[in-house]
């Protein structure tokens, strides 16, 4: 495929403008910073009194059109349609032996009709609706007309238990924590989730809204924040039980902590490698930090297991960690080599779901790079350093271990005899 998801969106859009019968429509795509499905951003208003969230929800969508990267502004809210509202005469209707959920189930079958089952004819279902005929429900006056059949054995006319009133109000009403909501969408257009949030942030900080009246920005940005929170939170606990793994696998502190330095060059190696292709991280992509951290411990244990093999068969310090760097110089570069030709084609894809693999591919590419670099530098220097650091301390503990005496220069000491304490 050589064009990208945002490019074939706005071609469809460009043939959707040139359909006069198409009146609102919306091209969704699945990437730009988002998760598996599509992507957009929801301004959630909500407010009891709909004229107050219509004209704020007006106003936003004028102020968001202009933002670049911007496409698909809806409101949710349609406008307001022409409803009938039947005032019904309880004591009437009581006194026919009706209910007012009785008389509103009936009106609403005269009208809008019933399902009765369905017809088979030459192999077809035909659903069947019963209801009146339009010329006998198409105008008040007809509705008012309507005969009912009471449980006494009376018909009396609609105008005889109810008052039928005319009003606009909006076909659909949204709610969200038992609030009524207007949405305000738009979808992004080669540009990340979190680019655009910021861009409808600062517009919304323009907006005055009435004390009444609460704006919040949801949709696919928020289930990608709570989604990247977990993810961190993710990262956090691997980390943690990683390092709880080699301190009792090493039997000691400094050693894991030695290893585990390699994970912040490797996220530098992320970043920078974003930077330079331009990608957004989405979710796939912060699982590719995920696996890279293992990836990263990998290479700095062998390394470290290595020296301490070296170490307890003697070895000096330093020549056990050229030994090591040289021993395992080829193991790690194997690994990381063969690992980043394995993701290459990830990276470069341009076929069906590139947009939202490719950012893995380059995470990993990215950090790999970067920390097995750092893996063969810096490890073997603090693996020295913290070493050197403890051979001090053992050495200040032997220090204190021996007593010493001042005595004379003509006094000889026998080595055969013990040394006695003066009681004087």
């Amino acid at each position: 495929r050589e064009r990208t998801v945002f490019q074939i969106a706005s071609a469809i859009r460009d043939q959707f403008d040139k359909t006069p019968e198409i009146v609102n429509y919306t091209v969704s795509t699945s990437s730009g910073g988002g998760g598996m499905g599509s992507n957009s951003i929801d301004v959630e208003i909500y407010g009891y009194d709909f004229d107050e969230t219509n004209i704020i929800a007006e106003e936003l969508k004028e102020k968001l059109k202009p933002i670049e990267g911007a496409k698909d502004v809806q409101i949710s809210r349609e406008a307001d349609r022409a409803e009938l509202q039947l005032v019904f005469d309880k004591e009437k209707i009581a006194a026919h032996g009706l209910t007012t959920a009785q008389l509103g189930t009936i009106i609403r079958n005269k009208i809008n009709g019933y399902s009765a089952g369905y017809l088979k004819e030459d192999g077809d279902e035909y659903y069947i609706r019963v209801r009146l005929r339009e010329e006998d429900r198409n105008s008040l006056d007809k509705i008012n007309e309507l005969t009912i059949n009471t449980p006494t054995g009376a018909r009396v006319k609609v105008k005889e238990l109810a008052t039928i009133k005319e009003y606009w109000a909006p076909p659909q009403i949204d709610r969200k924590t038992r609030q009524r909501m207007n949405k305000v969408s738009v979808t992004p257009d080669d540009i990340s989730l979190t680019d655009l949030a910021e861009e409808v942030q600062k517009i919304l900080d323009q907006i005055d809204t009435p004390p009444d009246v609460k704006i919040i920005i949801g949709g696919d940005y928020e289930d990608q924040q709570e989604s990247s929170k977990d993810m961190a939170l993710l990262f956090g606990l691997i980390v943690i039980l990683v390092y709880i793994v080699m301190a009792s696998q090493f039997e000691s502190l400094s050693k894991p902590f030695i290893i585990m330095m390699s994970i912040p060059f490797a996220i530098s190696g992320v970043i920078f490698a974003l930077l330079i292709t331009g990608t957004n991280l989405n979710m796939i992509g912060m699982l590719g930090v995920i696996m890279l951290a293992g990836i990263v411990v990998k290479n700095g244990i062998v390394l470290v297991d290595y020296i301490n093999l070296m170490r307890d068969r003697d070895y000096e310090l330093n020549e056990a960690i050229v030994m090591s760097g040289r021993s395992r110089l080829r193991p790690v570069l194997m690994t990381a080599a063969t690992t980043i030709l394995g993701m290459i084609p990830m990276a470069v894809s341009s076929g069906e779901g590139a947009e939202i693999w490719a950012p893995m591919g380059v995470v990993v590419i990215g950090g790999l790079i970067v920390s097995t670099v750092i893996t063969l530098v810096i490890v073997p220097v603090l693996y020295a350093v913290f070493s050197k650091r403890g051979e001090r301390d053992k050495k200040n503990e032997v220090r204190q271990s021996f007593v010493f005496y001042d005595m004379d220069d003509n006094v000889v000491f026998d080595s055969r005899k013990p040394i006695e304490d003066d009681e004087d």
